[in-house]
């Protein structure tokens, strides 16, 4: 294997274009940066593990470069055990709460578990109620509760708890995955007589000393105990603050740290909806997030839960080894496109079922729901696309894109957001505007290194009537009239954030590589850092100077994925770049020579298995007298 070239200088791509799907062309004269990670790649990867505990050179290096050097650390990161997650009694609040549950499950108290509409919180509401049902409490009487998106929005709804209270006896309310910043809600459930708890894992707002009244918070950032330790324990998504609520809640009621067998087993089953909550929710996979990760993928296959195996099914991931790429491309879309077009309670029904028509009913009605979501998108990012060029948002003057437009789907708005975002390479800000009431209601999101929650705070106290989220992500509504001030102030505050040099595509890759060097136990090599995700990125190499060696196709359902047949020094490679051909025609053709940051994966196809290229970013190289050309950038 080749030195890698990792301590060089930054590679910048040609003049950049991006054509859009509406048909026009928006130009930024600033260069995509290819940029090498800091530390170099050994010259081999060992095909097997030398003895036990040693860790390989090729995997020291990775490690390293994610910021995971001491040995101990490696040897655990690459050998998860369950022993390894954190007591749940650690976590601030769990043990206040697990108390207040068990005295509810003794006094037979009804008990309502009020979860949010996206993955996170379907999958938190799901782990919490089956855990209380497993531990005897009525499912007539402690049942799960998800708001409407659109006719209760985000969050504890006043509403909802005036009904909550009419019941005889009153039900104890719990959150999962909301309620942080819910100051008015919890006053009125207090007033009703409510008993509440809340569980979050969101940014609790401008003053962490002021929270809402509640009988327990659970909330990782909150009380000086273990998790707010240097360095602090990776921050949990709701599916795992539930997880770990579930578990000291048994501990508590059962008085015994050694559970029963059966309630260990359903804990371990539901390691699955925590995975894929915390996946969906893209909180790091490091620390406990790996292991919930790790053991809950193993467990997606095998689970007992009917309307989960339904989701497969009808995912069509039946034959195939089920990894975080698939729960947040496959399962999570589904489950939440349901909550952004229809109501999230039909996915909770399903990880509820039991009967397996039912469940196979629901899958397939969130599958035909996601992809009227495909189709609903595909045209607000073209209105939103129309609306960069026209008002000049892609230039240096703007480092926040805050669009609008009358009757934009609120449920779609963030996954369009998402996508501008990745384009432009600032933080964007979408909002669909009500044409009767004038308001208007969207979603944020960011860039890493830009914490738009807090810059946005300061200006939502004023100019917002709602505002929460955290640093990569926001939701907010505001008066339609409030926009020019929004979108002037919001750029004001940014700019000092996001200098004129991060407003381009960067693409961070571990070391360089040649097409023979990437072979099967390299591949395997590194499947040994899975699962992969946020600040656990797949590993990235460098291919330079590769020659197309057959006309490449197009292929894909929409017509605008890659399929490249790559060779160098005598090996040829199949190579995939997702959302590459945008105008539905190949960017290149036979004998071209190209540079590219690809992902070395396994394709099995037919029974056999084979190396293949997942492309993230591509070039004409410049080596072999070809002409700088447009850089083409893969989607997601």
């Amino acid at each position: 294997m080749t030195a890698a070239r990792t301590h060089g200088p930054t590679h910048p791509t040609p003049p950049l274009t991006t054509t859009a799907a509406a048909g026009f062309e928006i130009t930024t004269q600033r260069p995509t940066r290819w940029i090498p990670r800091p530390l170099p790649k050994p010259d081999a990867a060992p095909q097997t593990t030398p003895h036990p505990g040693s860790v390989p050179p090729l995997l020291q290096s990775l490690l390293t470069q994610r910021g995971i050097a001491d040995p101990d650390a490696q040897h655990r990161f690459l050998h998860p055990k369950l022993s390894h997650l954190d007591d749940p009694a650690d976590l601030p609040g769990c043990t206040d709460a697990a108390t207040r549950l068990s005295q509810a499950l003794h006094d037979r108290q009804p008990i309502v578990v009020y979860g949010d509409y996206d993955v996170d919180g379907i999958t938190a509401a799901t782990i919490l109620t089956r855990t209380l049902h497993a531990l005897g409490a009525d499912p007539d009487t402690t049942t799960p509760y998800i708001p409407h998106r659109l006719d209760e929005g985000y969050g504890l709804n006043t509403d909802a708890l005036t009904n909550f209270a009419q019941q005889n006896p009153k039900p104890l309310i719990v959150t999962v995955d909301c309620g942080i910043t819910a100051h008015t809600a919890a006053d009125h459930a207090a007033s009703l007589g409510l008993d509440l708890i809340i569980t979050d894992h969101h940014t609790p707002g401008s003053n962490s000393e002021n929270l809402p009244t509640a009988a327990a918070i659970v909330h990782p950032d909150l009380q000086p105990t273990t998790y707010n330790l240097q360095p602090p324990p990776t921050p949990l998504c709701g599916a795992g603050v539930a997880l770990k609520l579930a578990w000291q809640t048994a501990k508590t009621h059962l008085q015994t740290d050694q559970l029963p067998q059966p309630l260990r087993e359903l804990l371990i089953d539901l390691l699955a909806l925590a995975a894929l909550g915390t996946v969906a929710d893209v909180v790091p996979l490091t620390g406990d997030n790996r292991t919930l990760t790790a053991f809950g993928l193993s467990r997606m296959k095998h689970t007992p839960f009917t309307g989960l195996n339904a989701l497969i099914d009808a995912a069509r991931l039946r034959e195939d080894t089920i990894d975080a790429y698939h729960c947040g491309f496959a399962l999570g879309p589904r489950l939440n496109a349901v909550g952004r077009l229809g109501h999230a309670k039909d996915a909770l029904e399903l990880f509820l079922t039991e009967d397996p028509l039912r469940a196979a009913d629901l899958a397939q009605q969130l599958t035909e729901i996601n992809d009227d979501r495909r189709s609903l998108q595909r045209d607000i990012e073209k209105q939103a696309l129309e609306q960069v060029e026209t008002l000049g948002y892609a230039s240096d003057d703007h480092r926040v894109i805050v669009l609008a437009g009358d009757n934009w789907h609120p449920g779609v708005l963030g996954i369009v957001a998402s996508r501008i975002t990745e384009r432009f390479h600032r933080p964007t800000i979408l909002l669909g505007v009500d044409p009767e009431t004038q308001t208007a209601k969207g979603s944020a999101r960011s860039v890493e290194g830009v914490d738009l929650h807090a810059a946005l705070a300061p200006i939502a106290e004023s100019l917002c009537d709602k505002f929460g989220g955290h640093a990569m992500a926001a939701g907010l509504t505001l008066p339609a009239e409030n926009l020019d001030a929004f979108r002037t102030q919001a750029n004001a505050a940014l700019t000092p954030l996001l200098p004129i040099a991060h407003l381009c595509p960067r693409f961070t890759y571990d070391a360089e590589l040649t097409l023979p060097e990437a072979t099967h136990p390299l591949v395997r090599c590194i499947q040994q850092l899975a699962p992969f995700g946020r600040s656990n990125p797949a590993p990235r190499f460098l291919f330079s100077n590769v020659r197309v060696a057959a006309e490449p196709r197009v292929i894909g359902r929409t017509g605008t994925h890659l399929k490249l047949t790559l060779e160098q020094h005598g090996t040829t490679l199949q190579a995939i770049g997702f959302g590459v051909a945008e105008d539905g025609r190949p960017p290149y053709h036979t004998g071209q020579h190209l540079d590219l940051i690809a992902e070395p994966i396994l394709n099995t196809w037919n029974g056999q298995t084979n190396v293949e290229l997942r492309l993230h970013d591509i070039r004409l190289s410049q080596t072999t007298g070809d002409q700088p050309a447009k850089a083409k950038r893969p989607g997601n």
